[in-house]
């Protein structure tokens, strides 16, 4: 049972990150731009297949894989640490949750930079700022939404029997 529910905490909360992180990014005007400049090109690209001689559905999967990999990089692989050592530790906090979530999902373009060796894997600009706490906050969000349906509850004390009134 306790496996069941875990489940379907991962997947409610991978779900609302996702179209927060959607949502959020619409809404930034710095992200929206860059986002709308990704997809205006990746739109392009997917018109000039489907003209030319190349294979229309193969620049769609791309696009697709692309939405897939930052969905994977900011929403489930964060959650997914956060959840596996919080069950095996028995963590019960939504700090524990909702923080590691979002500190991984956060530093997730310098992890991902770092394993590939890129020089550029400790700098920052502006713009690359405002998507990592975007990712913070998307990560930090499906931990808290992870903790509130998955936790394992906190074990109470015994309570002590009722008296009825006689003293026994």
């Amino acid at each position: 049972m306790r496996l069941v529910v875990m489940a379907f905490g991962f997947v409610i909360a991978v779900g609302v990150g996702a179209l927060f992180l959607l949502i959020s990014a619409f809404f930034d005007p710095v992200t929206r731009e860059a986002g709308l400049a990704s997809v205006t090109a990746g739109l392009f690209a997917v018109l000039d297949e489907a003209f030319g001689e190349g294979d229309p559905g193969q620049a769609f999967a791309t696009l697709g894989f692309v939405i897939w990999a930052v969905v994977v990089a900011v929403c489930c692989a964060p959650l997914a640490v956060a959840a596996l050592v919080g069950e095996a530790a028995g963590a019960r906090s939504i700090v524990w949750y909702s923080g590691v979530s979002g500190v991984l999902a956060g530093a997730s373009p310098w992890i991902a930079r770092a394993s590939k060796g890129l020089e550029r894997a400790h700098k920052v600009s502006e713009a690359e700022a405002r998507l990592a706490l975007l990712f913070f906050l998307t990560g930090a969000l499906t931990g808290a939404i992870y903790w509130l349906i998955a936790a394992p509850a906190r074990k109470e004390a015994a309570p002590a029997p009722a008296s009825d009134g006689r003293g026994v």
